[in-house]
């Protein structure tokens, strides 16, 4: 695979950028104005200290990888960055200057930008019935931040928009369409061909305080999973039968809480006649995650005026921390047939025997269910160097040993006909592992 295709170089600074994802040698292929493109991209940290493109640091990094080639780049932004409490637009112009800061130094380049779009932390104080609460413990107030990092707390119980909060997602829906509406006909959105659509736990659509705690029981989740029951059930009756509760009725249903989420009748397994109310509940939360997902990028993709690449975190099956009920990803048919997802991408598993040399270096993802869908996949090459890194305490390696463990990764998605990204946590977030 060539990293990059030529017409690009020649007519980005020239040229309204047009991404889309079609079939080309047999596989998912990037498509920049009707021309094929290699999927490998370099892409910012989100992490303070290095996500801004402008800056010392990033900006060598984005040029040293445009010196190698690269032309695809990937940048994050948040909702939390250019969505003020007290002004009605959203700050297009701080949208405009992360764009700005990867072309400064590769003209060419052709840019996705990973929106986030959780609601600000004031929207969540403004709004605390739309929030998520948790079953083991109480909503902390004083964790703040970019809902991406363990240092702020989000995989505590921090106050977040609740996913079932239908205000959270019509005022989120609104923003994401001014935003694309007006960066798109910006001189720095003509060079932007995708959105990766991101929200939940580290963006990866994992529901707040995955994995380590127990959402979400508050009204918000309540009310939707009312809703969700009257659709599936019908009737009172068809819901007392499942649920083996004569008194039960859609009006007087609850979540389930901690002790009922913990207990099984069968070890691993639950019983439909005992445990139905659970497993109902955990199939709601997931079905409301996959709704948001496509949802969100149905929007972005009509609200876009050109033909645009959109992409989420999803299709997670390995390494999910043995709670993929409570917070991964089990809607994958209702992702995987939508028109209006181009590609799907995770991590490599974070098991420390994957990564390490001699280990498989695989991806979370099911990546052959996204070819066969014909979605694009692409990894996050998020590997910890010898330089350091915040993943796998303890485990160090040479640069020599490196350079095999980035062949593996790579070789790992492109012979499944995936591509991939290089993520650039740098060493414990702030400067560049690959750059």
């Amino acid at each position: 695979m060539l990293l990059l295709f030529c017409p690009i170089c020649l007519s980005a600074q020239n040229k309204l950028l047009e991404g889309t994802v079609k079939e080309y040698n047999n596989r998912p292929t990037i498509f920049i104005n009707d021309q094929p493109a290699s999927p490998q991209f370099y892409s910012l940290t989100h992490a303070y200290g290095a996500r801004w493109s402008w800056e010392e640091v990033p900006s060598r990094n984005l040029k040293n990888f445009c010196m190698l080639g690269f032309r695809l780049f990937q940048v994050d932004l948040y909702f939390e960055d250019i969505w003020y409490k007290d002004n009605q637009k959203l700050d297009i112009d701080k949208a405009q200057r992360q764009v700005k800061g990867v072309l400064n130094v590769c003209p060419e380049a052709a840019i996705v930008i990973r929106i986030h779009i959780n609601a600000p932390y004031w929207w969540n104080e403004k709004n605390r019935d739309e929030c998520t609460e948790y079953a083991d413990a109480p909503v902390d107030m004083r964790l703040y931040g970019p809902p991406n990092d363990n240092e702020n707390g989000d995989v505590e119980h921090p106050l977040r928009a609740s996913l079932a909060s239908l205000k959270w997602r019509k005022e989120a829906s609104d923003k994401l369409v001014e935003f694309c509406q007006r960066l798109a006909v910006t001189e720095e959105g003509s060079s932007v061909i995708g959105l990766h659509i991101s929200c939940g736990v580290y963006g990866e659509w994992h529901y707040g305080g995955f994995p380590e705690h127990d959402p979400d029981t508050g009204p918000a989740m309540i009310s939707y999973f009312k809703n969700w029951l009257t659709k599936k059930y019908k009737t009172d009756t068809a819901l007392q039968k499942a649920w083996n509760n004569r008194s039960i009725s859609f009006q007087s249903v609850t979540v389930p809480g901690k002790i009922e989420r913990d207990t099984t009748t069968n070890g691993v397994f639950r019983n439909p006649k005992l445990d139905q109310r659970v497993m109902d509940y955990y199939e709601c939360q997931q079905y409301v995650v996959a709704e948001d997902i496509i949802h969100f990028s149905k929007l972005a993709k009509e609200s876009w005026p050109r033909p645009l690449i959109i992409g989420v975190f999803y299709n997670y099956f390995f390494m999910t921390f043995s709670r993929q009920a409570a917070g991964g990803h089990l809607q994958h048919e209702m992702i995987l047939n939508t028109p209006y997802i181009d590609y799907l991408s995770a991590p490599q598993s974070y098991w420390g025997g994957a990564r390490k040399p001699g280990g498989s270096g695989q991806s979370r993802g099911l990546v052959e269910s996204a070819i066969l869908h014909k979605k694009l996949w692409l990894d996050e090459m998020d590997q910890n160097s010898y330089k350091g890194g915040p993943f796998n305490a303890g485990f160090t390696t040479t640069r020599e040993q490196d350079i095999g463990i980035i062949r593996r990764n790579l070789a790992q998605a492109i012979t499944r006909g995936g591509s991939y990204w290089f993520y650039d946590f740098g060493p414990y977030r702030s400067s560049g592992w690959w750059g």
